[in-house]
């Protein structure tokens, strides 16, 4: 081992000593910290010539030119997105390696030993791709949380973006925005400025559209208020006013005005994440404590002078009515409180233990609630929990004992009859299932269905599409050891479904997948959530999508 010398100058001086011996110089010999690195390979994708062609299906040979290869035929391993190809042949620097069966688009990358070198992109073609129909190519500029179809076939989205596609600019889009099926913004809704502060997490309506609802963390909307976390909109889509009497114009007569107010006179202490309608009321779940309602004609008169005479004046008050809640309340629909769901005796029931991170409603009203808590009313609940129409736990729901961690999402497919969940969990009502299952209508395991390992991360989002294939997203790396970076589709047993996970990494997540036919009439899906890159393409938010069936 060589040995090489730094010179270090210690100054030895001890003051007491100062006058007496003075200073004296040492110096000290070090190992070479470099020595025994690894010398360079030879080895590098030719630039001159990547690779051909630069797009192919799984089993498809292709040439890379690869400047050494041959040097190293017996231990270069070749890979599409970190999943190892069958090379064919090496000669010279021409390399042939076949496509594998679970390829897919990205990067592609040699391997000696423990040294990786990155090649060029290539992409994989399968039975899933982009939507020629989608016009959405710009995106919107922050989080899409959920969408509503109205019955004018448009859907309404809601979150925290400020522009959609870029249409932003000539009229406001702020946290919500009307648009077809395909991403084109559509104005025929007086939205107005939406959300000026705050976010939209969630949007319903109720029959037939007469009423648009639309909930979140907000204190006005359109710039009216005042609002808390939940409000209603017109069937047009302006925010539904009505003028009040105030303590003023009750006491004072026609020289003091009614004060213009939201028809919908109630809300809650805290943001509010998902809203239903069902049998002419709102059903919102969120972390909240408390229901508010405002008091407009609460105030005081005073007497004032002017000149020499004594006059009346009146001052009006906006008081903050508060009533104890817990995660679960029903509002009628003109906002005042529901007292005959979740509670009893006039008092609110518990609720959970933990936090609700998701929640679905069945077509008969029942409410189905997920999170991160252990018991609910006073109930053990392994993150999950079906209430009945009136609020109160429906015991006939047979999920068991649930799951041992918490569940993150849950979603209904009315056609395959399954709740599909996600979650950090190892097991559901005893049995050993890792972090997504399907549960029948009654709340009991689909045992067709068998959970495959994620790697380096979780699944936070599933949706099972009408033909039984599952989206899924999350942060995780690889599912079933097989390269897959935070979007997989599976089949209704679990496995890869084939020909159908060809598509590249998605850095992000999905809150909400909808599902119709195209143009064409074939199987399209549009992706909501919060997402910047997907298959190797810049993208913001929402992407429409193809699958072949």
């Amino acid at each position: 081992m060589s040995v090489f010398k730094i010179k270090i100058w210690f100054t030895a001086c001890s003051l007491s000593l100062l006058l007496l011996a003075g200073c004296k110089d040492e110096v000290k010999e070090f190992e070479n910290p470099y020595t025994g690195g690894k010398l360079p390979l030879g080895l590098k994708f030719n630039t001159a010539s990547f690779i051909e062609p630069t797009q192919g299906s799984a089993n498809d040979v292709v040439t890379v030119s690869i400047i050494g290869a041959e040097k190293y035929k017996t231990q270069l391993h070749f890979q599409f997105s970190g999943e190892e190809a069958e090379i064919v042949s090496i000669v010279g620097d021409v390399v042939k390696v076949k496509v594998p069966a679970a390829g897919s688009s990205g990067s592609t990358s040699i391997q000696i030993g423990d040294q990786i070198f990155f090649g060029p992109q290539f992409k994989v073609f399968g039975k899933i791709s982009d939507d020629p129909y989608f016009k959405a190519k710009i995106g919107a500029n922050n989080t899409i949380y959920d969408a509503y179809k109205l019955k004018t076939g448009k859907y309404l989205m809601v979150g925290e973006f400020t522009d959609f596609n870029d249409k932003g600019i000539v009229l406001a889009i702020k946290k919500i925005a009307e648009s077809t099926y395909e991403g084109e913004i559509q104005r025929t809704l007086q939205l107005g400025t939406g959300v000026v502060s705050g976010y939209l997490s969630a949007v319903t309506s109720s029959t037939n559209d007469a009423n648009i609802f639309v909930a979140g963390n907000m204190s006005a909307f359109d710039l009216r208020g005042p609002v808390k976390n939940i409000t209603r909109l017109t069937s047009l889509g302006a925010i539904d006013l009505k003028q009040v009497d105030t303590y003023s114009s009750k006491n004072g007569g026609t020289t003091y005005p009614k004060l213009t107010v939201p028809v919908f006179n109630g809300g809650t202490d805290a943001p509010i994440k998902r809203i239903f309608h069902f049998n002419n009321g709102i059903i919102a779940v969120g972390g909240f404590k408390y229901y508010i309602s405002h008091r407009y004609d609460v105030g005081r008169t005073f007497t004032y002078t002017s000149g020499n005479a004594t006059l009346t004046g009146y001052r009006d008050s906006l008081v903050r009515d508060s009533i104890p809640i817990r995660q679960v309340v029903r509002f009628k629909l003109d906002g005042s409180l529901d007292n005959t769901y979740h509670f009893s005796a006039g008092t609110t029931l518990e609720g959970g233990n933990g936090n609700i991170l998701d929640a679905v409603m069945q077509a008969d009203g029942k409410l189905v609630l997920v999170g991160a808590f252990s018991k609910f009313d006073n109930k053990a609940a392994g993150g999950i929990v079906r209430l009945n129409t009136d609020g109160t736990v429906d015991d006939s729901f047979q999920v068991g004992k649930g799951a041992t961690g918490y569940i993150t999402s849950i979603n209904w497919n009315s056609t395959t009859q399954r709740f599909v969940l996600t979650g950090v969990f190892s097991s559901f009502n005893n049995q050993s299932i890792q972090n997504i299952l399907l549960l029948k209508a009654d709340g009991s395991i689909d045992d067709t269905f068998v959970s495959g390992n994620f790697d380096s991360g979780y699944p936070s989002f599933a949706q099972q599409l009408s033909n039984g294939l599952i989206i899924v997203s999350g942060n995780f790396k690889k599912y079933n050891n097989v390269r897959r970076g935070g979007f997989v589709v599976l089949s209704p047993q679990g496995g890869l479904a084939p020909g159908y996970n060809t598509l590249g990494e998605l850095t992000g997540t999905i809150n909400r997948v909808l599902e119709e036919r195209n143009k064409d009439n074939k199987r399209s899906i549009v992706l909501l959530g919060s997402f910047r890159k997907f298959d190797s393409q810049a993208v913001q938010n929402i992407k429409g999508l193809v699958l072949e069936d």
